[in-house]
């Protein structure tokens, strides 16, 4: 398959002759590979169409790398199979010339995305009972996980639930597409230009992210608030004037759009499936200060793990049954609760909705029966009739005016009524 021997090199300066098996799966930078005699390892090679400037910044950041894995958060013993960032160990060197790197393999038989946990369903669909307290540990130690890559002047820029995963059992969260990542240690630079606009701090929209700690702050903090609250973006709202609400996310993003504060927004509510309301107030006050709606600036990696710790820490008293036997937040409202009587009231409404879309079609066609027995007449016909100056009556001893057909009449209103018919059916149109 290849033209020259492929060969590990370690950090250490020793080097190994291996064999590589595809995968299947690829990206835009690279493929990955299996190693013979090598299963808790997978080599990610650079396509072969890589311009040679672009491989040549790929090594030297990879070489970094290799030389300065960060200490990341402790793993309890007998975890040892949990993996936190597929960090490249090794480069990979086809003849001479760097090829690719050698990362730790994240069994993904053993993970979910963390986009699961977003929606709850698709994670019990996975095995996972979803509960807030698992959530918050699931929160903790992904800030925690981010700290430690900002101690040492690494940051991820990218940082979105697409590149995360779950560990089912552990809750522990891994980081994919380290390569991607921003390295502005003293000793060597590397930008990460890869954005998601949902997840971009405001201040970095249409320019380069020029300070990637406050980006990872600020999506760090979208991405904790989405675990909570069922999904729902921090920037999603009803708005008070649709007309000047952005209809993307990037544009309400920009515009600091954030209707879930302690102090309300006087432009966008909140929507209404929200639990924000559930939340601890500290919580809350950090959320405020991370989308630009309470004073303090922007919460750290750090603050977020010191904060979220008190709450994943079983003992801590700050978490507690509610009577239905739910977690919650002592001092607040259940979140499972109040989310649940969001719902029913939301089914209750539809189905009343439902129901008289369902009932128009035959009220409409007794309106058109009756009017044309002369029994009644519709909402349209009354409306007119009350809209017509009162006619007085005088006797006249002229001739009298020729009758109008019956027929004349009977088809004015039948013409009323389908007037009226294709009003209200353009008006059930819009209501669906």
């Amino acid at each position: 398959m290849f033209g020259n021997p492929i060969r590990l090199q370690w950090p250490d300066g020793q080097t190994e002759k291996v064999r590589l098996t595809p995968t299947g799966k690829s990206g835009g930078a690279g493929e990955i590979f299996e190693i013979d005699r090598k299963p808790g390892y997978v080599a990610k090679l650079y396509h072969g169409v890589t311009k040679p400037a672009q491989l040549t910044q790929y090594a030297q950041k990879i070489r970094w790398m290799v030389q300065n894995k960060p200490v990341l958060p402790a793993i309890p013993a007998g975890q040892d199979a949990v993996v936190q960032l597929a960090w490249p160990v090794a480069e990979v060197l086809r003849g001479s010339q760097f090829a690719g790197f050698l990362m730790e393999k994240i069994d993904f038989s053993q993970t979910l995305e963390l986009d699961y946990l977003l929606t709850r369903r698709q994670a019990e669909q996975e095995g996972v009972a979803v509960d807030f307290g698992k959530l918050m540990t699931v929160a903790y130690n992904l800030a925690s996980l981010i700290n430690s890559l900002h101690g040492k002047k690494i940051a991820v820029v990218d940082l979105k639930p697409m590149n995360l995963k779950v560990y089912k059992s552990q809750l522990y969260v891994s980081i994919l597409d380290c390569d991607g990542f921003c390295i502005y240690d003293a000793s060597h630079r590397s930008d990460a230009p890869q954005v998601t606009p949902e997840y971009l701090a405001p201040e970095f929209h249409g320019v380069a992210v020029t300070h990637p700690e406050t980006q990872d702050w600020f999506a760090l903090a979208t991405i904790i608030f989405r675990l909570l609250n069922y999904g729902i973006h921090p920037f999603v709202g009803v708005s008070e004037n649709r007309l000047k609400y952005p209809t993307e996310l990037a544009g309400r993003i920009k515009a600091a759009l954030y209707p879930y504060g302690k102090v309300a927004h006087h432009g966008v509510r909140a929507a209404p499936a929200s639990v924000h309301e559930a939340f601890p107030d500290d919580l809350r006050a950090l959320f405020d200060r991370a989308f630009g709606w309470g004073p303090g600036g922007r919460p750290s990696a750090y603050e977020w793990a010191d904060t979220l710790g008190r709450y994943a820490q079983k003992n801590s008293g700050r978490m507690a049954p509610c009577p239905e036997g739910h977690l919650q937040f002592v001092g607040k409202p259940c979140p499972t609760c109040l989310r649940g009587s969001i719902l029913k009231r939301h089914v209750t409404a539809q189905q009343q909705l439902r129901n008289r879309i369902r009932m128009a079609p035959r009220q409409a066609l007794r309106h058109v029966q009756k009017s044309l027995r002369g029994t009644h007449t519709s909402p349209f016909q009354v409306a007119l009739a009350q809209a017509q100056p009162p006619v007085q009556i005088t006797r006249s001893t002229g001739p009298r005016p020729p009758a109008i057909p019956l027929g004349v009449v009977t088809r004015n209103a039948v013409s009323l009524e389908i007037l009226w018919m294709l009003g209200m059916a353009a008006t059930l149109w819009w209501l669906k």
